[in-house]
């Protein structure tokens, strides 16, 4: 049948396992203990990781477009996700994660984000860019190429989420 997938397709890595799994590699390389669960109740990008000293959520984004500038909107789901994730995971530090392709994760934390974002309009649909030349952090812009005022180092990841409540806002 036309809808049927060849049991050898299922097998194959797709891009977002490959790059998600990429992004959870550096996190368990890192160097610090962690457990990570996956709510797929919530969202199936959601994870949340927790250290002696840190609980942080995280939301996956990914675009493959393999050079800068990357792009990524926000969809209804994703903001029914970040809702039901301070509900019940108050305590919970929340990042985006960007995975921009094989470059690397630009990773903020949620709070950092809506200063570009309009939250009064809800954030579905919302888009936002990020751009990297050689060498260089992370420019991240959202509607209207507002720009958030400060860059995102690109090894940010995973270093951001695994610093204190209090600092993870900077």
């Amino acid at each position: 049948m036309p809808g049927d997938r060849h049991p050898h397709d299922q097998l194959m890595i797709n891009d977002r396992e490959f790059l998600q799994g990429a992004a959870f590699l550096r996190l368990i390389n890192y160097g610090e203990q962690i457990a990570i669960a996956h709510p797929s109740w919530i969202h199936s990008s959601i994870y949340l990781i927790e250290t002696n000293t840190s609980k942080s959520a995280v939301l996956f984004k990914l675009s493959t477009k393999p050079k800068s500038a990357w792009s990524f909107t926000l969809s209804s789901q994703e903001e029914s996700a970040l809702d039901i994730l301070y509900k019940n995971y108050p305590d919970f530090t929340v990042f985006i994660g960007l995975i921009c392709h094989k470059d690397g994760i630009c990773c903020i934390a949620q709070q950092r984000l809506w200063s570009i974002l309009d939250k009064d309009a809800g954030i579905s649909g919302q888009h936002l860019s990020v751009s990297r030349q050689p060498h260089g952090s992370y420019h991240v812009s959202g509607p209207g190429r507002q720009q958030m005022e400060q860059t995102v180092p690109q090894s940010d990841w995973p270093r951001v989420v695994f610093a204190s409540r209090e600092n993870s806002y900077e």
